[in-house]
């Protein structure tokens, strides 16, 4: 796990979703620093840096274990209203939950979601991510072998998008 910088990272948060598909409002943008300390609290946090050759921010992945009390938390009721308990729980408990994974625009293509990715679900049998199907990401996500298992209401257009490992990658 990397030392984090907070404001560092909001910067690079509002330089990556102020475009589309993202194209988040400011208010959006500036409750991000607010966001990132809630998340930065949770059981299990973890996450990784990448820097370019001139000590950069690049990109910055973070997660958590997905806790088996789904209950209280927008993105889970969201989960839970777009599929069944059993499809769901098959897809998530026990995995790690990628909840942001971001990339400088101009770092974009040089390997460097691929390696923050496969750092943060290093050791699970399962991982699982939002996003629009729209994100340069998704073609990566299908690359590396991540499935999207449906969609989920909002805008821009959201998707569940799985992993499940045959091993554990260590």
């Amino acid at each position: 796990m990397t030392r984090l910088d907070p404001a560092e990272i909001t910067a690079l948060y509002r330089r990556c979703y102020a475009d589309p598909p993202w194209s988040e409002p400011p208010e959006q943008l500036d409750a991000y620093p607010d966001r990132l300390a809630e998340a930065m609290k949770r059981p299990g946090f973890a996450a990784w840096t990448e820097r370019d050759h001139e000590g950069r921010l690049a990109g910055v992945c973070y997660g958590w274990p997905t806790p088996a009390d789904l209950s209280g938390n927008r993105i889970y009721d969201v989960l839970k209203q777009s599929f069944d308990a059993s499809t769901l729980s098959t897809m998530i408990a026990g995995s790690f939950e990628v909840v942001e994974l971001f990339v400088h625009p101009e770092a974009r293509g040089k390997g460097i979601a691929s390696a923050l990715l496969t750092q943060a679900i290093a050791g699970w049998p399962k991982a699982w991510l939002i996003t629009s199907p729209q994100a340069p990401a998704a073609k990566l996500y299908h690359r590396l072998g991540w499935r999207e298992a449906g969609p989920l209401p909002g805008e821009p257009p959201l998707a569940l998008y799985t992993f499940e490992s045959d091993q554990h990658i260590t």
